[in-house]
């Protein structure tokens, strides 16, 4: 395994943004406490900080295993800055590697393929197998002399610590998080009466916001901000029938009773086998830290996966699972459409205030915020996770 050790150098850059004050603002009563400081959400070397001591040390979503169906098939990613792949080897299992020659440091693969023998480095052509063993150097020794047995100790590539749950790949770069099982354990709890292997993918939704990836991420379980901004998902759980933000290690997790159902939202999908009539009418919203969400509603499953791309810009994809051939079939197109349209609006709506808030970072007028004790607990422990991972 190699080091992902956080650099040196921003250390004095994390430690002067999370002083002392903030810190000590982030420990107290809510009532008096904040969320993060603007330079979090504005500086290209906080992302960058970002980059070694959060997302390279826990587990973060990757890719999906139906992007590599087949034996062969290899699914290139950026994680934390770094290119990865998503290999399916000769016997069916899921592999992860850096996606770097041992050579020159060459991007093995550049785009997804399928159905490959061998992984072959474009610049000299260096041989890997589906296991990342080095398999042959062309001219190694020389024009025309051939290294074809590199043998088991040869620099092969270097694997990635990863784990599966159903499509969902996760990997942990730094090789040092707790283990998967117990990491993934307080959603298992409490999901334990969904059939999550009765789902099928069916498309992603892809959003170029211009905010921070936190702001978004912050918005996911902010529950107080659905009567000004969602009118319609007002009237579907309106904000007297929610309740706040709980949280455990790095999960945060609340659910709701679905009041009346609506297009795209519980209308003409089939709902998870064995359900009883409360799960019918139970939605549950978990945000697993650092960019990973779920939304489990009767019907669907929505897997929100952000891209920090810079301070001021995220990828957010949706990847939408549904009961059986409700996800393909299409006699159900049109409903299918209804959610799709409904994810849209939703995150429309979102993203014009993440980006009113980005527009915002720069001033000296809000460091952090004035917090609710009742709706805002969540904001001060996700602002006590960034600090205990960049510190």
């Amino acid at each position: 395994m190699l080091n992902h050790a956080p650099s040196v150098d921003s250390g004095e850059m994390v430690h002067r943004v999370l002083d002392e004050s903030a810190v000590a603002r982030f420990r107290s009563a809510t009532r008096d406490g904040s969320g993060l400081p603007n330079e979090c959400y504005t500086s290209p070397e906080w992302l960058k900080a970002e980059n070694e001591r959060i997302f390279a040390r826990t587990w973060m979503l990757a890719g999906f295993c139906h992007d590599v169906p087949q034996p062969g098939d290899v699914s290139p990613v950026e994680m934390a800055g770094m290119p990865l792949i998503i290999v399916r080897d000769h016997d069916g299992m899921i592999r992860v590697f850096h996606n770097v020659c041992r050579h020159r440091g060459a991007v093995v693969v550049a785009k997804p393929c399928q159905r490959q023998s061998v992984l072959t480095c474009p610049y000299h052509s260096w041989v890997y197998g589906l296991d990342g063993s080095l398999r042959m150097r062309p001219h190694f020794f020389g024009g025309g002399r051939h290294d074809t047995n590199p043998g088991e100790d040869a620099p092969g590539l270097v694997p990635v610590r990863h784990a599966v749950w159903h499509d969902l790949v996760f990997v942990n770069i730094s090789g040092d998080a707790p283990e998967f099982e117990d990491h993934w354990e307080p959603f298992a709890r409490r999901t334990k009466d969904y059939d999550f292997g009765a789902l099928r993918y069916a498309t992603t939704l892809d959003f170029d916001v211009k905010g921070n990836w936190k702001l978004i991420y912050e918005n996911f379980y902010d529950a107080y901000h659905v009567p000004t901004v969602h009118p319609k998902l007002e009237v579907f759980t309106p904000l007297d029938t929610r309740v706040a933000v709980d949280t455990e290690g790095p999960w945060f997790h609340n659910t709701s009773m679905i009041q009346e159902p609506q297009p795209g939202r519980g209308i003409g999908m089939p709902m998870y086998p064995g359900l009883d009539g409360k799960g019918q009418r139970t939605e549950w919203y978990f945000h697993l830290f650092p960019t990973t969400a779920i939304q489990i509603w009767p019907d669907q499953l929505a897997i929100f996966q952000l891209h920090a791309l810079a301070p001021d810009r995220t990828m957010e994809h949706i990847h939408m699972y549904f009961v059986g051939d409700a996800a393909t079939d299409e006699a159900y197109a049109g409903y299918r459409q209804d959610v799709y349209d409904m994810w849209n609006e939703l995150n429309t709506e979102d993203f014009e205030i993440v980006e009113n808030m980005q527009g915002a970072r720069t001033s000296p007028g809000f460091d952090g915020g004035v917090l609710s004790p009742y709706w805002d607990p969540a904001t001060q422990h996700f602002a006590r996770l960034v600090t205990d991972f960049m510190h």
